[in-house]
């Protein structure tokens, strides 16, 4: 094998290496940067639906306790007309 074989095999090598740089790495790059930005914004978006369901938990818990209260006041109420 001479020398001018072997730069061309180089060339070719290296014309293929950046083809496949630029027609497959490059848009699987973009892809990944893509998704993610994707994965970023479902986290806030599962953060945000997290925190209002725990405000919704404590807000039927607050429902929860005053309705037992009132159902309890009832009752004494029921007691004493009774009575």
């Amino acid at each position: 094998m001479d020398i001018n074989s072997l730069v061309a095999y180089t060339v070719v090598a290296t014309f293929f290496a950046g083809a496949f740089s630029y027609v497959v790495l490059k848009p699987l790059n973009k892809s990944i940067e893509d998704l993610q930005l994707i994965m970023k914004g479902l986290r806030e978006e599962l953060k945000k639906s997290e925190e209002r369901r725990h405000a919704l938990e404590v807000k039927v818990a607050e429902i929860d306790q005053s309705t037992r209260s009132a159902h309890h006041r009832l009752d004494d109420h029921i007691k004493e007309g009774v009575g």
